[in-house]
């Protein structure tokens, strides 16, 4: 078994080997992930959170070795690499946050990094930074920042979320690894309540249609109040007669969980 890198901004994983399919999730530029199978066009991948599927073999580098410098991590929503240290020279490739680039040079407050595919670019220093250190805040003010941004089945990027890709990109990008669907979630989370209100800011909250199979998550902000991709990504209370209650989302809970 071979491995391999995502080698654009986001890249579709597919159910089968074909565009036509279902998108079941997605890879992150600088994702590594291990090569299952390798078709004419496609490769059916495992990423880390050990999701398989199929990956355009267009979209897919092979893994680069022995290439020295310092791991960064995108910080911004969503910029652009460019062929040198100016925003007027071409667009090499796009980025999200969370993607993981290495840099080995820079020059005034921009930085020269290598992709994938070992092509370098260049991105302003303004890209790259820290996440909040408080995990249970950080959850919060990072899910704050992707309010608005559109559901995309299978999406976990801003580019579109689902229900569960937003929470595990929000989780996984302050350090806490968690499933990528949401009935696996609720599997490894610790069980907190069963009273929506009672929900810690952090928490995880979890819904079925039929109370059997969970098919929708969101994160706990605290007070009632949960912010979850539906449509788009957006805020709902709880609790009935605050502003934004769903009643929906009511009648559909499970329980809280929680992974900190």
């Amino acid at each position: 078994m071979t491995t391999g890198v995502v080698n654009v901004s986001v890249a579709n994983i597919y159910e089968a080997s074909n565009y036509q399919s279902q998108v079941v999730t997605q890879g992150i530029l600088g994702e590594q992930v291990k090569i299952m199978e390798l078709q004419s066009q496609f490769s059916l991948v495992e990423l880390p959170d050990t999701y398989t599927g199929w990956i355009s073999n267009y979209q897919l580098a092979e893994e680069v070795i022995g290439i020295s410098g310092e791991p960064v991590t995108i910080r911004q929503h969503w910029i652009h690499i460019y062929q040198d240290s100016k925003t007027s020279s071409p667009v090499v490739r796009d980025a999200v946050i969370g993607s993981r680039l290495i840099k080995t040079g820079a020059e005034n407050e921009w930085l020269r990094v290598i992709l994938p595919d070992g092509k370098s670019g260049w991105i302003h220093e303004s890209a790259t930074g820290s996440f909040p250190a408080d995990v249970q805040e950080g959850i919060k003010a990072l899910a704050g920042e992707f309010l608005g941004y559109p559901y995309f089945w299978g999406g976990r990027s801003p580019k579109g979320f689902d229900c569960s890709g937003l929470t595990q990109t929000v989780f996984g990008l302050l350090g806490v690894k968690i499933p990528r669907d949401s009935w696996k979630q609720q599997q490894a989370g610790k069980f907190i309540t069963n009273e929506p209100t009672n929900a810690r800011a952090g928490d995880l909250y979890f819904f079925a249609e039929d109370k059997n199979r969970i098919t929708h998550v969101g994160i706990a902000m605290g007070d009632g109040k949960i912010l979850h991709a539906r449509g788009y990504v957006r805020q709902n209370s709880l609790i009935k007669g605050e502003p934004d209650y769903s009643d929906e989302l009511k009648s559909t809970f499970i329980d809280v969980r929680s992974f900190i």
